[in-house]
């Protein structure tokens, strides 16, 4: 029955409701000895404008006691009665479904009644003899009756449109959010799947170097340490790759290549035959990453100058480059931007969350945005120590 609202609603609601008690009740108490009974009517009402929002239905409620006590004290519709279609409004925009209706019906209701309590003298005459009163009679209630309906009614047409409005607008936030959840959770299973692959290759090189060592046992013990030191360096990797699966929401137990950064030039040669022009400056020892964060950065970049193939200026080159620092590897991406085709540099991107999730499986942090007519993507991913590690076989095996 009551509406959440913040502290600032709650204090605009009062000091607005506070406001029309004092105006015109000291409009109604001017040059009366007495304290005339509309006073209770603009109380009365001044607290249905106070709960409006916060309770629709109590205000609906409270609204009509207004107008019962305005018609209890014979006073006429007066300037204080523009609190009915504000309250109208109020169960219309803010309201629920039986709430809103309610209102609807009551506009109609209130309507013909404010008609007949106008129009009651002559209605009254008219029924005990004076037949003459019954044309102003029936044009009062039809004047009065009328314009309250029509004014009531439009306060309540404007409530339902804010109310709609409202609702639209959730909607669209809703599924604006469903949205990205959706492309977290699909860039997740790619992840996991890829991650799946680097695992895998990891504990079959543990099997195949284990099982050399105990065949070289015997004839070739200098092979054995040399395979235990393989076998120590790839379970490290291989944790720390588990640890990146056990982060994914989702699981596909599907295979695929896993692409690293030795591919790019396939990369580049495909987006440069497609009209965009890259030039690449790497370092020399990017191989000795591990694969996680080699496949990181390769669709990192993939998705960075696809972007640039879609969104850039092809007038221009757009320039990759690829720094290892004694902790990971710096990954930057800068496009020309074609104004015709401006990118979409919202946290709201497919494209961008993807690059995110791809980052951060790797414990590392990637930035996009315009940078003055340039597009840049910055990324750091910390090494790993996944290296391509020969696989120890025995003499005489295939």
């Amino acid at each position: 029955m009551f509406r959440p609202l913040t502290q600032t609603q709650k204090v605009v609601d009062l000091a607005i409701a506070a406001a029309f008690v004092v105006v015109f009740g000291l409009f109604s108490l001017r040059g009366a000895l007495e304290i005339p009974g509309s006073v209770a009517a603009i109380v009365v009402l001044g607290a249905a404008l106070a709960v409006r929002r916060w309770s629709p239905a109590l205000a609906l409620i409270v609204g009509w006691a207004g107008a019962i006590a305005q018609m209890s004290a014979l006073d006429s519709p007066n300037l204080y009665d523009a609190a009915i279609p504000a309250i109208v409004y109020g169960c219309a925009a803010y309201g629920t479904r039986g709430v809103r209706w309610a209102a609807f019906t009551s506009s109609l209701v209130g309507a013909g009644v404010a008609g007949v309590f106008v129009a009651r003298y002559p209605f009254v005459r008219a029924i005990t003899g004076s037949i003459g009163d019954l044309p102003s009679a029936v044009n009062a209630f039809a004047i009065v009756g009328t314009l309250t309906a029509v004014t009531l009614l439009l306060a309540w047409t404007l409530g339902v449109l804010v109310a709609t409005a409202q609702r639209s607008r959730r909607n669209r936030q809703e599924a604006d959010e469903a949205g990205e959840q959706v492309a977290a959770e699909q860039e997740r299973t790619r992840i996991a799947r890829d991650m799946h692959d680097v695992v895998a290759h990891s504990l079959a090189v543990v099997i195949a170097q284990s099982d050399g060592a105990r065949l070289l046992r015997r004839t070739d013990p200098e092979s054995v340490d040399e395979a235990l030191e393989t076998i120590g360096a790839v379970s490290r990797a291989a944790l720390a790759d588990v640890r990146v699966l056990l982060q994914q929401l989702r699981y596909e137990g599907t295979t695929s290549v896993q692409p690293g950064l030795a591919d790019l030039d396939v990369l580049l040669a495909q987006l440069q035959g497609s009209g965009l022009r890259v030039d690449v400056t790497r370092d020399d020892d990017l191989g000795a990453l591990g694969t996680a964060t080699q496949l990181a950065a390769y669709r990192i970049v993939q998705e960075s100058l696809t972007n640039a193939l879609r969104h850039g200026d092809l007038e221009r080159p757009a320039s990759v480059l690829l720094v290892r620092t004694p902790h990971g590897l710096e990954v930057e991406v800068v496009n020309a931007v074609d104004p015709a085709r401006p990118p979409r540099s919202s946290p709201g991107g497919h494209g961008l969350i993807g690059m995110r999730e791809r980052a951060g499986a790797v414990q590392g942090d990637l930035r996009a945005g315009p940078d003055g007519d340039r597009f840049r993507v910055r990324a750091f991913l910390p090494a790993s120590v996944t290296a391509a590690i020969p696989i120890l076989r025995p003499e005489g095996a295939r």
